[in-house]
């Protein structure tokens, strides 16, 4: 009879709760729909500067929550990344729902206006990146930037062949030009 208490006993405390169960359905939520996600170690911010990243956040379609690091890794894990020996002490994550690349800006400036959060590793494309390649990530030109740039190097060779075109019809409009003048000076 005792081994038979023990035993509900046992089972009762690794059931996961409700509240668990509920939460860990919202992280998987989250981290289905995300394009990027980026942790960062939260300690020291107050509440007005986590609620002040919130906004920024959500007007470029991504958000900061904090979350168990447990149910962070079982929804990691239903995406195929094991990153539990990274996800040790207090952390937040930044879910990127359109352009990360934005998500990490917008944590770069906040980081430089405040010097806080810290960067700890994110998931970019699948994969785990190390912070050194977030705060490289940062420094990219924006998604509109780069493409601005590549219409313009797909538009230099058309705009130059237009450029030698144009010079051509420019010299032979002089050199009808000269003829005229010495027509009119012959005459």
């Amino acid at each position: 009879m005792l081994d038979t208490v023990h035993g509900i006993l046992n089972t009762k405390k690794f059931m996961p709760s409700q509240r668990n169960t509920q939460l860990l359905e919202e992280v998987k939520d989250k981290a289905s729909r995300a394009t990027g996600m980026f942790f960062v170690d939260y300690s020291g911010l107050t509440h007005q500067q986590l609620e002040e990243m919130r906004k920024q956040l959500s007007e470029i379609e991504s958000e900061i929550a904090v979350t168990k690091n447990t149910l962070m890794n079982i929804a990691l894990q239903e995406k195929k990344i094991d990153a539990k020996e990274l996800l040790q002490g207090p952390y937040a994550t930044l879910f990127s729902y359109e352009d990360p690349l934005k998500t990490i800006k917008v944590l770069a400036a906040f980081i430089k206006k405040h010097s806080l959060p810290t960067i700890k590793f994110g998931i970019f494309e699948g994969k785990i990146i190390e912070t050194e390649m977030v705060n490289k990530l940062a420094t990219l030109p924006s998604r509109e930037i780069l493409l601005g740039k590549l219409v313009g190097i797909l538009n230099a060779p058309v705009s130059k062949f237009v450029y030698v075109l144009n010079g051509n019809i420019v010299k032979l409009a002089l050199v009808l030009k000269e003829i005229e003048k010495k027509k009119a000076a012959s005459v």
